[in-house]
């Protein structure tokens, strides 16, 4: 069950989409630049690396990269999730957001448990509440924390604030 947390000790920008829920921040995969544009897939080239020690270049496989981890698109905010890891360079995706190259990427962990936010610039909020429900909230203020547990915030159907921080 669900209970409003009173103090936070993780926070996380959110990139508002209709593609994925806020994903768990606390388990990471791997980030990089794509070196090649897909459709269906996230191509980085550089990711030939064995070190453990050295994220950076590890391969996909060698840095434990799984079906249903979230990736986001960090030079647009778009995100999606893998679908399968094809090799160390190469992960099939199910939204189409890597078609051209030299888009950063960040790799997290699937589905979090639920984050209360904070609204930096005012306006509407359309998310997903751990529940489940689909709801709008009208005219939250800048500056405010919005006190519902949030699995996911859409970038459509009435999203209008910004600048949003999910808090855990």
């Amino acid at each position: 069950m669900a209970y409003q947390k009173l103090q936070a000790g993780k926070a996380w920008s959110v990139y508002p989409s209709d593609n994925t829920d806020i994903p768990e921040v606390g388990v990471g995969g791997a980030s990089g630049t794509t070196t090649a544009g897909s459709a269906t897939q996230l191509i980085d080239a550089s990711r030939t690396g064995d070190d453990p020690d050295n994220m950076v270049t590890l391969s996909f496989l060698l840095a434990g990269i799984k079906p249903g981890m979230i990736i986001v698109n960090t030079t647009d905010g778009s995100q999606t999730t893998v679908k399968s890891v094809v090799n160390g360079t190469t992960l099939n995706v199910r939204d189409n957001i890597f078609t051209s190259t030299a888009k950063t990427y960040a790799i997290y962990g699937g589905n979090q448990e639920g984050a209360v936010l904070y609204i930096g610039t005012a306006g509407n909020i359309r998310v997903t509440t751990v529940a489940g429900d689909d709801v709008t909230f009208i005219g939250i203020n800048t500056g405010a924390f919005f006190p519902v547990q949030v699995v996911k915030v859409w970038a459509t159907g009435g999203t209008t604030a910004s600048n949003i921080i999910a808090l855990w």
